[in-house]
């Protein structure tokens, strides 16, 4: 089917530009992307032809800027950081922050010229190569968000969340085995950071690695002893290795933590039901029944998951 444009391209350019997404930009021709791209990228170099402003008035108009971010006037932060481009057109800040604001503003194409135009001026940079994967995969635009991802990591390779990033978005692109790989490089380059433990927990457990899922989500728990989700979650994935006395351990010490969350109530009180520990599950229900509301969506896929690895 035919997509239908809100605007006619040449009656009303910037207005079509300001409400076209990424997605709807797969859709154009071939001719139609070149405008839009010249369109853009005529845009941008209107700012570096007003250069009437003084270059040291550029960490103003930044300082201004990100005050109407902080109030929520994006066009107002967006005129703002205009003028730090125009201050100096090649500012690898200025071209981030304005992207920033742009995609605040629901103006994806244009955040997407701006992160472009930074990686091209700073070519040694990671930051916008990064920041373009993040707008790709927004859009579910996986193939040229990991592309943008892997230049971000070839670049800064000690940055860790880059590289989860990458990780977690070939996970999604089924392209499992690289994501484990890069997550376990993740790993090792952080390896006293618990979130990185359990992100490559989460993915062992979401291919059924159950044992491997509780080994990182233990560690998760070594690094971050004081967090009662990832206590939590090794107690699921001790109940999906049947090791109930260490799972009844785990949401123990996540209720220990945490002892108005009714969720870990529930799961120690079926795993003592599970244990035949009848009094004590029995308590336990009790318990969650008078803190409340339970999260009963996450407590059920919990029991469906246990089930079904023990099918």
């Amino acid at each position: 089917m035919e997509m239908e444009y809100p605007y006619e391209l040449d009656k009303d350019p910037n207005l079509w530009l300001d409400e076209i997404d990424l997605l709807e930009i797969e859709s154009l021709t071939p001719e139609e992307a070149a405008r839009l791209e010249a369109m853009v990228e005529n845009d941008i170099q209107s700012m570096d032809m007003e250069s009437d402003i003084a270059p040291e008035e550029a960490d103003e108009a930044a300082r201004e800027g990100d005050e109407h971010l902080a109030q929520g006037l994006v066009e107002e932060a967006i005129s703002a950081y205009r003028r730090m481009i125009q201050a100096d057109p090649e500012s690898l800040d200025a071209h981030l922050r304005i992207a920033d604001a742009y995609l605040l503003a629901d103006m994806s194409f244009k955040a997407v010229r701006h992160y472009r135009k930074a990686a091209r001026s700073h070519p040694r940079r990671a930051e916008p190569h990064f920041r373009l994967g993040e707008v790709y995969r927004r859009y579910g635009l996986l193939k040229v968000a990991i592309a943008e991802y892997r230049k971000a990591v070839d670049l800064s390779p000690q940055n860790p969340f880059y590289r989860y990033r990458l990780a977690k978005t070939l996970f999604e692109h089924g392209e499992i085995r690289e994501a484990i790989e890069q997550m376990m490089l993740c790993v090792q380059t952080a390896s006293s950071d618990a979130f990185y433990h359990y992100a490559l927990g989460d993915m062992f457990a979401r291919l059924r690695r159950y044992e491997e899922a509780a080994y990182e989500m233990r560690l998760a728990t070594v690094f971050a002893p004081y967090d009662d989700y990832y206590s939590a979650c090794l107690g699921i994935m001790y109940l999906h290795t049947r090791s109930l006395p260490k799972a009844a351990s785990a949401f123990r010490q996540a209720i220990r933590l945490n002892p108005d969350n009714p969720s870990y109530h529930y799961l120690l009180a079926d795993t003592y039901r599970r244990m035949g520990m009848v009094k004590h599950a029995a308590a336990h229900y009790r318990k969650a029944g008078r803190l409340g509301a339970y999260d009963s969506a996450f407590v059920r896929r919990v029991r469906d998951e246990v089930s079904r690895s023990r099918e």
